[in-house]
């Protein structure tokens, strides 16, 4: 890549490790923001599940919008928004005595502002790359996203010692540079705004099986790893005597495989295809989900909690190839956002799911979540077709 390509890249990469802030770089705080707000476990997964609802829901009018306007003037404004929401929540709990509702009414206005820009990025580079650059490019991106989960718990941690809602302040600070920075470093090509006519034949891509396989796939992908992150967020306490900055570290733990897992998309991309590496990854993180109720008090505990991170990681920058492979690059916009949605979906139902079910046990919470991962797996190896969701200089040596 040329140095200009380069930076344009990094300006992307950053605005993928600034969204993915959103939720991560609170679970270290939760155990004292519960206590502080005197909630319970069901009311504190509402402010995930208030983020990333609206997300999976706004996520295919941003990319409506990118096709009518341009993709960095939409990145950009929704930077801001995200900020501004996370400044509002800050603030909210300061100002009033009992803040809760304000709280969440500014990670609403963050689930606005999250919407859209991680999956336009993607957009971008699939408009910029091609062939098996494109896998690289993409690669990147999930990379940038990866190491904003992984280092998110630590800087939630560490800026939680100042005070447990002291991270809420962190949106706005870092939200107005990357908006900035993709302001003036993306020179996007005039093009004409595409007409809904030709925008709304996007969506019926999607009467094909393999597209709406790759859709449960990121579904149940965000799914599990956000549930995860959420439990270990609440259960740490009992298993360790450490403080935030402990929880943070550990939290951080199936993110890191995960960015380890992802610098390899290029090679999935090329040797295996979207279909063993969807339907491997998730098979990978059925089994790490069967494996915890039953090795929880032990050492492989962790090792455990660590395939998590690799089934995702092989599945993630998948998805980014697939939604970006679109022959028609008026499509892109939509479908980049529409794939985007559906892990968002995934994201904000997991916590609240994963809290009802820990009441039940560990057994309850996890045997039923490893088996809906296998069957999906089982099924995108059985029934998915490479040749349906990738253009053909993306398809693997060897497909079937």
């Amino acid at each position: 890549m040329r140095l200009n390509t380069k930076f344009k890249v990094a300006s992307l990469g950053t605005t993928n490790f600034i969204i993915v802030l959103v939720n991560t770089i609170l679970f270290p705080v939760f155990p004292s923001m519960s206590k502080a707000l005197d909630i319970n476990i069901k009311e504190l997964s509402w402010l995930v599940v208030i983020v990333s609802f609206p997300a999976a829901l706004l996520g295919p009018v941003g990319g409506i919008l990118s096709d009518k306007w341009n993709r960095k003037q939409v990145i950009s404004i929704s930077l801001i928004i995200y900020g501004l929401g996370g400044l509002f929540a800050g603030l909210s709990i300061l100002l009033f005595s009992k803040p809760f509702y304000f709280i969440l009414g500014g990670r609403l206005l963050q689930g606005i502002g999250s919407a859209t820009p991680m999956f336009l990025t993607t957009a971008l580079a699939g408009d910029i790359f091609h062939s098996a650059e494109r896998h690289k490019a993409v690669g990147l991106l999930e990379t940038a996203n990866g190491t904003g989960k992984l280092f998110s718990p630590i800087i939630g941690a560490l800026v939680g010692l100042l005070a447990w809602y002291a991270p809420f302040f962190v949106y706005p600070l870092v939200s107005v540079p990357a908006a900035a920075a993709v302001w003036f470093s993306i020179n996007e090509p005039d093009r004409p705004p595409v007409p809904w006519t030709e925008q709304k034949k996007a969506f019926g891509l999607f009467r094909n099986r393999s597209r709406i396989l790759a859709l449960v796939s990121g579904f149940i992908t965000l799914f599990v790893l956000i549930g995860t992150l959420f439990w270990l967020s609440n259960i740490l306490e009992d298993k360790l005597n450490g403080g935030k900055i402990i929880r943070g570290l550990i939290i951080s733990l199936p993110v890191m495989t995960m960015v380890l897992t992802t610098l390899a998309a290029e090679y999935f991309g090329k040797h295996l295809g979207a279909r063993l590496t969807l339907g491997t990854g998730l098979i990978l993180m059925a089994s790490s989900l069967a494996l915890i109720p039953l090795i929880y008090k032990t050492i492989i505990f962790w090792p455990v909690i660590g395939i998590i991170g690799v089934g995702a990681g092989m599945v993630l920058p998948t998805l980014d190839a697939i939604s970006t492979s679109v022959t028609k690059r008026e499509y892109r916009g939509i479908i980049t956002t529409i794939y985007g949605s559906s892990r968002s979906l995934g994201a904000s139902l997991a916590p609240y799911i994963f809290a009802l079910l820990m009441d039940a046990g560990h057994r309850a919470t996890f045997f039923p979540i490893a088996a809906g991962s296998a069957i999906a797996g089982i099924i995108i190896l059985t029934f998915m077709h490479d040749n349906e969701i990738l253009s053909k200089n993306l398809l693997p040596e060897r497909t079937s």
